[in-house]
């Protein structure tokens, strides 16, 4: 199954109900959660990718086409998010959603991948490459989120102390057709010029009941000390692609990244800011399948 990008240009009234995007055709039940997915098919070598906060694998729709020339390329929702359904049990984090990661590959018997994961879908692929070290055979990671980050850990601290109340999480989501869009302009991306049409009508068509719950748990449950002594684990190969104008998880960090993953090489790309996939889908898209068909280095 081919997949390209939705031609959408307007979101009114009567299209609020059509999903803008095709993962809720195909969709898994997993011991964890129901969960949505888009799969390019083919036999090439499994690529999966792993969104961020406030994503879904509608975050990926202008690098799928690109990479399925070479691979077969799978984008899950995790749980909570975009067309998947809640969490069984549990609560919401990087932990619960690397296993449900791990339980999506073996009910589509993928026994190993190459993996991209952005933000914090970046954390859940580096828990998920920690515990499952051989299932991996590459991975990229885009502008992730780690405890490396002053200003991630700067916000750590913060909505420890808060408590993130439930009350203005759910004033927040309700007002997100008004603030959503000057976020992904001015926080997002570097250069608004660059948002395409249905960008904005995607990410907020993800909203949903979970939104609240799911971001007040994934947040104050995040342990920056829990990850620091997992990643001498991963033995796979890493490259970190940042957009020099990342405004969410400045690039400030990677040298710190770089040293306790040392088998990680690092690519900045100029003028991009957090969703550099998406502001620059062409250049993001070539180092990727450069990085991930290049031939292995040789002990």
């Amino acid at each position: 199954m081919s997949l390209t990008a939705p031609s959408v240009t307007i979101l009114d009234d009567a299209s609020k109900t059509q999903p803008l995007w095709p993962s809720y055709r195909q969709q898994v039940e997993l011991p964890c959660a129901r969960t949505a997915y888009v799969d390019s098919g083919g036999q090439g070598f499994p690529v999966v990718l792993v969104h961020g906060l406030m994503g879904y694998s509608f975050s990926w729709r202008k690098n799928i086409p690109a990479l399925q020339r070479y691979f077969r390329v799978v984008g899950l929702d995790l749980a909570g998010c975009g067309h998947s359904g809640a969490l069984n049990s549990g609560r919401y984090g990087v932990e619960a959603w690397s296993q449900q990661l791990e339980q999506f590959l073996d009910a589509l018997g993928i026994a190993k991948a190459h993996l991209v994961g952005t933000s914090a879908g970046g954390a859940v692929t580096l828990a998920f490459a920690a515990r499952c070290a051989d299932r991996v055979e590459r991975i990229a990671l885009v502008a992730p989120v780690t405890p490396f980050s002053s200003r991630v850990r700067l916000l750590a601290r913060i909505y420890s102390m808060t408590g993130m109340p439930v009350s203005v999480l759910r004033i927040l989501v309700a007002q997100a057709p008004q603030f959503m869009p000057w976020v992904i302009r001015h926080r997002y991306y570097a250069d608004a010029a660059r948002i395409t049409p249905e960008t904005i009508p995607g990410y907020l068509q993800a909203l949903g009941p979970e939104t609240v719950p799911l971001l007040r748990q994934a947040i104050m449950d995040w342990k920056p000390s829990r990850v620091v002594p997992t990643l001498r684990q991963i033995k796979a190969p890493i490259l970190l692609i940042w957009g020099d104008q990342d405004k969410i998880v400045p690039a400030g960090c990677v040298p710190q990244i770089l040293k306790s993953l040392p088998n990680a090489s690092a690519l900045s790309m100029a003028g991009a800011g957090h969703l550099c996939y998406e502001e620059l889908p062409e250049e993001f898209n070539a180092a990727l399948i450069n990085f991930l068909v290049r031939p292995p280095a040789i002990p």
